[in-house]
């Protein structure tokens, strides 16, 4: 085999050094780079987009907002009832509670342990007390739409009821005796049995479009009419034929149509002076929703954008499948200013009272006096 000149082994193997730095060299110089690019990569997305920092901003303002108190105001329907009950009454409904009514009693301020009382009458069924309250103990079955159950819930509903008096005698517009009252939106009649307890000279009426809790409440219920309304206007009642209407988590369910279609439907029902005490969400709902984690920051930032803008903002959650079997692509959840509302109704109606987060510190309750 031929030797290779010194010289030349020398050169091929310099030029071989310096192909192997040149392709390192290379190797490092593109691994440099993609180091770099990635961390600019990873500093990029920790950027907030415009979007996401409109976001942030909003839900930064809403949880900022105070926190609604807890609201405990008169109490006129549950006095109503306990006026009527005797010494001893209240006494022989503590003997039969169990372990967890008497613990929850127990530990209850005033006036909760009063409507605690009733519900728990009515609960165990406590004749006597029955008799003299004009409480029933039906409660619907699993499968009749309630939005409570239980012992706490037998009875109805005294808390909203109180609410609905305390607000609307703070408004100046006290319940006349022998009045008519309808509950816009009732249900199997949790809040309209309370009220029919505590006013017994009320006319009551309840309507909702789920036809299987009227069908239970006016089978169990007969302290007050109840009937099957449309998805639409118009009620099956006279013009002028109520002197008050009420609407608990009915208005924070509207798509913009049927908010104003329901909201003048209502007007023509009422009598002239006539009082609709509703409830609605807003930004104190928005607020209190954000902290309970049962709204999105997302869903949260398009309502209160919407709202300062002068818009209503409405959310489909119930889908295909409906409420309780009630489908309606104008139900589902709905955030909305009080100046929206008025401000499509002309001069229809006038406002009474507007308490901020009233309703479980998540819902305004508005009382308005038709014009």
């Amino acid at each position: 085999m031929p030797r290779v000149p010194a010289p030349l082994a020398a050169a091929a193997s310099a030029a071989v050094a310096t192909c192997l730095t040149e392709r390192l060299r290379r190797r490092r110089t593109r691994q440099v780079i993609a180091d770099a690019r990635a961390r600019i990569a990873a500093a990029l997305a920790s950027v907030p987009t415009a979007e996401q920092a409109r976001e942030d901003a909003a839900v930064a303002l809403l949880l900022d907002r105070p926190e609604p108190g807890w609201l405990e105001g008169a109490t006129p329907v549950t006095d109503g009832v306990h006026a009527r009950l005797q010494p001893g009454d209240a006494a022989a409904v503590l003997e039969r509670m169990e372990s967890f009514e008497a613990e929850l009693h127990a530990s209850a301020e005033e006036p909760a342990r009063r409507r605690l009382v009733l519900n728990f009458a009515a609960a165990y069924g406590v004749a006597p007390v029955l008799e003299r309250s004009g409480l029933l103990g039906a409660m619907p079955p699993e499968d009749v739409h309630a939005m409570a159950r239980g012992s706490v819930a037998a009875g109805g509903d005294f808390f909203t009821a109180d609410l609905i008096f305390d607000a609307l005698e703070h408004a100046g517009m006290a319940v006349g005796e022998g009045a008519t009252l309808l509950d816009f939106g009732a249900s199997s009649g949790r809040v309209l049995r309370a009220i029919a307890a505590g006013r017994p000279d009320l006319e009551c009426l309840g309507c909702d479009p789920n036809a299987g809790t009227i069908a239970w409440a006016a089978e169990h219920l007969p302290m007050a009419r109840f009937f099957v309304s449309p998805q639409r206007p118009p009620l099956a009642l006279a013009d002028a034929s109520v002197q008050i209407a009420v609407a608990v988590s009915i208005w924070s369910h509207f798509a913009e149509e049927p908010a104003v279609a329901w909201l003048a439907e209502l007007h023509r029902v009422l009598a002239p002076g006539g009082a609709l005490v509703l409830t609605t969400q807003a930004f104190d709902s928005l607020s209190t929703l954000l902290r309970r984690g049962h709204v999105s920051p997302g869903t949260a930032t398009a309502a209160a954008a919407a709202m300062v803008e002068g818009r209503h903002h409405f959310v489909d959650v119930f889908g295909p499948e409906g409420d309780w079997g009630v489908k309606d692509a104008g139900w589902g959840d709905a955030y909305f200013t009080l100046e929206w509302l008025l401000g499509r109704t002309g001069d229809d109606w006038a406002v009474r009272l507007n308490w901020p987060g009233a309703l479980d510190q998540a819902q305004d309750v508005v009382v308005l006096e038709r014009r």
